[in-house]
């Protein structure tokens, strides 16, 4: 009998110290707390995926920053929206940004996005109300999706939230269907519609003396979008610049995009300058035809002030030179004649 009170009492023992430990182990993991940066948010939603024994899913560069930016825009405009600023479509926007989505492109591809807006910072006290319905769950919870970004942007005491979540393709590489999916993206003007207040279009530069081209990432430029612009691939930008496989590029970082680029034809010809002078006469027997030729011509002829360019002056100095041809010719007639003949 006192070993079965023992036993009990020592299985009490075990589960109130048990209990004890967990409870430290819980209170470890504050039951709210705020999310005030988008790297928070990932984690937040990354527990969320494996609480419900799903892989967490991977940072992605080009999704933190369409997020940010939507995030921003919607704190410039008031409006909790997934629009994207001139009229263009989320799955546009990942493209043009250069992620590589999977999926049928003609019907979104696979990608999802969640937003929502405080006051003050969003205290996560598990998923939030606007988003426990299927669609919210799902950007967080869909097992095609591989990669996240995030984005948090403030106005006033307003804080606006997104989570962008999709899919990459097997191979990290932009599927063929992309171009098609992109057209009507860029303007008349060049610039992506829509996209400029925060992303700067790409303006193609030419080639330097040694016919290499090089473009200077500017905000939201990526491989893909650069790739597209000077008609080459990311496999060559990447080879040339040394980038391994690497598809992450910075703001300011000045790509070699293009090699033995020959120089633009110039319209404009040389300018031929012919000088004259009372020694020496200046002709130009033949000018080549390939090239637009500007020729001007200069008079030095000393103790002359006769601008030979004007028709009129020409005649004058053609007859001055005659009668000074005959007028030397007279006195040379003169000086050499016999006095005898007299």
């Amino acid at each position: 009998m006192k070993r079965i009170n023992l036993f009990f009492i020592l299985l009490l023992l075990t589960l109130t110290l048990l209990n004890v430990f967990s409870s430290k182990e819980v209170s470890a993991m504050p039951a709210r707390y705020p999310i005030t940066t988008p790297a928070q948010m990932i984690e937040t939603v990354n527990n969320l995926r494996v609480s419900y024994g799903l892989a967490p899913l991977t940072t992605h560069p080009i999704l933190m920053q369409s997020a940010q930016s939507q995030a921003d825009y919607m704190a410039a405009t008031g409006n909790v929206t997934h629009a994207r600023p001139g009229g263009i479509t989320y799955t546009q926007q990942l493209l043009s940004l250069g992620f590589p989505l999977s999926g049928d492109l003609s019907l979104g591809g696979f990608r999802a996005e969640n937003i929502l807006y405080s006051n003050g910072y969003l205290e996560w006290n598990g998923v939030p109300p606007g988003w426990q319905d299927d669609a919210h769950m799902n950007t967080m919870l869909s097992q095609n999706f591989t990669h996240i970004g995030a984005g948090i942007s403030q106005s006033g005491g307003a804080y606006y939230y997104a989570v962008d979540t999709a899919a990459s393709t097997s191979n990290g590489q932009m599927q063929s269907t992309a171009p098609q999916i992109l057209e009507g993206v860029s303007g008349t003007s060049g610039e992506a519609a829509g996209v400029s207040q925060y992303m700067v279009p790409i303006t193609l530069n030419t080639a330097d003396a040694n016919g290499n081209v090089y473009h200077q990432v500017q905000y939201g430029q990526t491989l893909w979008s650069i790739a597209i612009a000077y008609g080459t691939t990311i496999k060559n930008i990447q080879a040339l610049n040394n980038l391994g496989e690497d598809l992450t590029i910075y703001q300011g970082q000045n790509l070699l995009v293009l090699q033995n680029v020959p120089p633009p034809l110039s319209t404009v010809g040389p300018t031929l300058t012919i000088q004259a002078t009372n020694t020496s006469i200046a002709t130009v027997t033949s000018i080549p035809t390939s090239v637009s030729t500007q020729i001007v011509i200069t008079s030095t002829l000393e103790n002359l002030d006769t601008d030979v360019s004007n028709p009129s002056n020409s005649r004058l100095l053609v007859i001055i030179l005659i009668i000074a041809a005959f007028v030397g010719a007279g006195m040379a007639v003169w000086l050499i004649r016999d006095p005898n003949n007299n």
